[in-house]
């Protein structure tokens, strides 16, 4: 047990540390054990092992991350042993965690640079439009309460949505605090919501 303890610290304070040989996340040349052995001697696993370190290195500071990392360590220490095959399946399991952790990360912090764009009507991202005075966001299939959550926070999501209910709104298309009108369902924008005359520039940022 105190041999098992010991291994699984050595691993993640490997981790940890970030230092790395020709692939590995750790430095094979200093692999003691039969799991260090094991992922160094196999190259997918070596590959893995190394893309598993970087997404860690980079992670690590998020909150939590350092003790799910810890407990990811033991878990896998204590089910594979030195099968390579589990070895495997544990670690592209955990890059993925890791990569979802990363991707909520940069959603958070698009959402958290969202007031330095400048004017009211603005696209974060190309197929997007937000309009901070009206108070939501949409995409090419309408107004977006997740999107509005994203970049113009969850308190303007929760009123929109109130208002939505309370006048049972049509999502599919909107006027804009700047009067340009969107169509989800003819994937067009206008100058106006009378659609006397196509915007090209909106209709390409939203739905081409």
């Amino acid at each position: 047990m105190k041999k098992t303890i010991q291994l699984t610290l050595t691993t993640f304070m490997l981790l940890s540390l970030g230092t790395a040989a020709t692939a590995a996340s750790f430095d094979c040349r200093k692999a003691s054990n039969g799991i260090e052995k094991t992922i160094c001697d196999d190259p997918e696993l070596n590959r893995l092992d190394s893309e598993m370190g970087r997404l860690y290195h980079k992670a690590k500071h998020l909150p939590g991350v350092k003790e799910e990392q810890k407990n990811w360590v033991h878990r896998r220490n204590k089910m594979c042993g030195s099968s390579d095959g589990c070895l495997l399946g544990e670690t592209k399991d955990r890059i993925v965690e890791l990569k979802k952790t990363l991707g909520t990360q940069g959603k958070s912090h698009k959402s958290h640079t969202k007031s330095t764009h400048k004017g009211s009507v603005y696209f974060p991202e190309h197929g997007i439009v937000c309009d901070k005075k009206s108070g939501f966001c949409a995409d090419k299939e309408g107004i977006s309460l997740g999107f509005t959550q994203e970049y113009l926070g969850e308190e303007k999501a929760i009123k929109f949505d109130k208002l939505i209910e309370k006048h049972h709104m049509d999502t599919s298309s909107y006027t804009l605090s700047n009067g340009i009108y969107c169509d989800s369902h003819t994937k067009k924008c206008y100058n106006n919501k009378w659609k006397e005359k196509v915007n090209h520039n909106y209709t390409n940022k939203l739905f081409r």
